[in-house]
């Protein structure tokens, strides 16, 4: 390609561009797809490396999760937009939002699970174990390693977002998680240094 690819990551409001090449050598698969069985279990994987860090029981798979996952992915997706989806509409699972926005055509699956996961997780270096509690700048990672969770569910949507004039292709991550963590008063037992 004669002109440099750019993505944009958003969570949380958050927003950065980076060239794709420093993600990955080889980010894009050929494919519009995103393989939702290797995301899944790739991001589970990931989430599980890093409870294990934080002495943490793996978190297993969950199919009621996966489509609670799935169906706000495709709502994101569709609708264009980066919000959580109401505490009901995921039968009050805790729920962790990633977005990529991308010229390429596609994203390999697993490329997108571990930089889903890791941008999450790296919000470690912002959380402090003498004074645990909530925080916005935390958020993801401590329900990345919320110890009561021991259910996990994932899902991925591809869509398209206008910014700036310029057309990009929107990938949208959503997981969900059960018992949902981040409560209030439990965070010294279930984040854990480590």
């Amino acid at each position: 390609m004669n002109r440099k690819q750019f993505f944009r990551v958003v969570y949380l409001g958050l927003a950065m561009m980076i060239p794709l090449g420093i993600i990955s050598s080889n980010p894009v698969n050929g494919q519009t797809s995103i393989n939702l069985g290797t995301f899944r279990s790739t991001a589970l994987s990931k989430h599980n490396t890093y409870r294990n860090t934080h002495h943490s029981p793996s978190m297993t798979l969950s199919s009621s999760l996966n489509s609670s996952a799935q169906t706000w992915a495709n709502y994101l997706a569709t609708n264009g937009v980066f919000k959580h989806s109401s505490s009901s509409q995921r039968n009050n699972a805790g729920e962790n939002l990633y977005a990529v926005y991308t010229t390429a055509s596609s994203i390999d699956s697993a490329t997108l699970a571990n930089q889903t996961v890791t941008k999450w997780y790296n919000e470690v270096s912002a959380y402090n174990y003498d004074n645990p509690g909530f925080s916005s700048a935390t958020g993801h990672f401590t329900q990345v390693v919320w110890k009561k969770s021991t259910q996990l569910g994932c899902g991925a949507a591809r869509g398209v977002k206008t910014i700036g004039g310029t057309k990009y292709n929107a990938f949208y991550v959503v997981c969900h998680y059960a018992p949902a963590g981040n409560v209030t008063g439990q965070f010294a037992e279930n984040v854990l240094a480590p």
